[in-house]
């Protein structure tokens, strides 16, 4: 018994050596272990200081998006000025700059307007003054910061996309898995057809902007041609009434003497008194346009306005041949068209970049999906073994998804109307351009044709006519007649000349610019 006890011992402490020996070898591997060098350089961390390179299409979004920037830094730079280049009124840089002030010191403008002003200086001060022109500046400033807003909704989804790329909602865990090639959003293609579009926009309110200032420029020339006008007209009406008072004197004196009826006496007084009364008509129509004056250059209207320097308009007549190119070219609404037309093609284009399939079928994309998936969700090929937009039977699987899309159908129909409206606004310009062009021609001819015969003709026979009746030769009607006929000849002559200017200024206004 006692022999078979020792064996026993013997024999568990032959098994127990061989099992400690095995332990501390264990134990002293365990603490001596080091891993792989690969393991040790992809464990590393990274160094705070390193950026991590962006892939392509990060590099190409980011520099779409500084091309915007740079676009809106543009138009704001054009902005500093108050006209930019190609507009309708292109006024001396320096004398602009000279009047900055004006625009926003009312007192400035009042000293200007308080002496005597040339058409230059109304001209000067509408640019900067005339709330026109400033609201459609205001907008076009809104317009250029649309720019900003074209990236801020790509912006919070490559946010959102950074910060959940690493999530995953399925059962089990997942590692390893990639931003897919059809997640990458947004790609720089659309964004730059989002600045384009909004490149457009801008454009359009910059010529919205030029219309304001075409028609402010315009209205102030009418204004100023028809106030120089009424001063003329004013000072003709004076002197007629000096006339008839003489022959007023006259008719006394021959009426007192027995040579004249009391008839004819009266009528002088008459024609006398209505003189009066015209002059004052014309006197009250004097105040109505400087009013206006004052209401385009944004002043009260109790700003003293002194009278302004009359010139002569320019007698030049274009020819009418080369009017009509200029007008196709410069004339703002034409332009403002062809800016909304750009903007809604490409809105077209952008919208079939993100409908149609893309060029490749995708067969060469390998994304490795079944090697990173892991747990109990259904496990994917690793690339697609048959194109996308096909099924087994070879029938197209909801093909070109969105190309018949009933906002992708209004928008082409009104890219198709608005293609038509623009022919139609040049057809109609073309027109215009030939009515403004017949009546600058007829104002022209009209006031060469007072100006060189009819006035002097008229003049001399009111002198005639005169000594004819102080010598008791001609009836007094013969003298009221000749005498009205001087009054409505010289009245017709600055008319004319009024004329002239206001059908210059209109055909500049229908060419978009000057001619020359």
């Amino acid at each position: 018994m006692r022999m078979g006890l020792c064996r026993l011992s013997v024999a568990a402490a032959l098994f127990l050596i061989p099992a400690c020996m095995g332990y501390r070898e264990l134990r002293t591997n365990w603490e001596t272990y080091e891993p792989p060098l690969l393991y040790r350089e992809y464990g590393k961390p990274a160094k705070s200081s390193k950026v991590p390179d962006l892939d392509k299409g990060e590099r190409e979004y980011e520099t779409q998006a500084k091309v915007l920037e740079e676009q809106k830094r543009k138009w704001e730079e054009a902005l500093q000025t108050p006209v930019m280049e190609n507009d309708f009124y292109r006024p001396d840089p320096f004398r602009l700059k000279a009047l900055l002030h004006t625009a926003q010191e009312p007192s400035l403008a009042k000293g200007i307007l308080a002496h005597r002003f040339t058409l230059e200086d109304l001209e000067f001060l509408a640019l900067l003054r005339n709330p026109g022109v400033k609201a459609a500046e205001r907008n076009l400033r809104a317009s250029i910061e649309a720019y900003s807003q074209v990236s801020n909704l790509d912006e919070i989804l490559r946010q959102y996309s950074s910060f959940t790329k690493e999530r995953m909602t399925g059962i089990g865990p997942m590692a390893g898995e990639g931003e897919s090639m059809e997640m990458k959003f947004p790609f720089p293609g659309v964004l730059a057809l989002k600045g384009e579009i909004v490149t457009q926009e801008v454009k359009a309110s910059r010529e919205r902007m030029a219309i304001a200032l075409r028609m402010a420029i315009t209205q102030t020339r009418v204004a100023y041609w028809n106030l120089c006008y009424t001063i003329r007209a004013r000072e003709i009406t004076a002197d007629m009434l000096n006339l008839l008072i003489h022959l007023e004197s006259i008719a006394k004196t021959r009426y007192e003497t027995g040579n004249m009826s009391f008839q004819d006496l009266i009528r002088v007084m008459i024609e006398k008194t209505k003189m009066e009364e015209e002059r004052k008509t014309i006197g009250e129509e004097q105040v109505n346009w400087k009013v206006k004056i004052l209401e385009l250059l944004d002043l009260p209207p109790d700003t003293e306005l002194a009278s302004p320097i009359a010139v002569d308009p320019p007698a030049e007549v274009p020819a009418l041949d080369g009017l009509y190119s200029i007008a196709l070219e410069k004339r703002q609404e034409l332009r403002e068209m062809r800016a909304m037309i750009g903007k809604m093609e490409r809105m077209i284009e952008m919208v079939e970049t993100m409908i149609h399939p893309p060029y490749s079928l995708s067969l060469s994309l390998f994304q490795n999906e079944t090697i990173v998936q892991t747990g109990t969700m259904r496990m994917k090929e690793p690339f697609p073994l048959k194109p996308t937009a096909f099924t087994d039977g070879g029938r197209p699987r909801m093909p070109w998804y969105g190309v018949n899309d009933a906002y992708l159908r209004e928008t082409k129909q009104k890219l198709a109307a608005l293609r038509m409206d623009l022919k139609r606004m040049e057809d109609e310009t073309i027109f215009k351009v030939r009515e403004a062009w017949y009546r600058l021609d007829r104002a022209r001819r009209e006031e060469l044709l007072y100006a060189e015969r009819v006035v002097n003709l008229s003049q001399a026979a009111l002198e005639a006519s005169t000594r004819a009746y102080e010598t008791g030769k001609i009836a007094f009607a013969d003298v009221i007649m000749s005498y009205t006929g001087w009054f409505n000849d010289h009245l017709a002559l600055q008319m004319r000349r009024k004329g002239l200017g206001i059908a210059r200024a209109e055909l500049e206004e229908v060419l978009g610019g000057p001619w020359r």
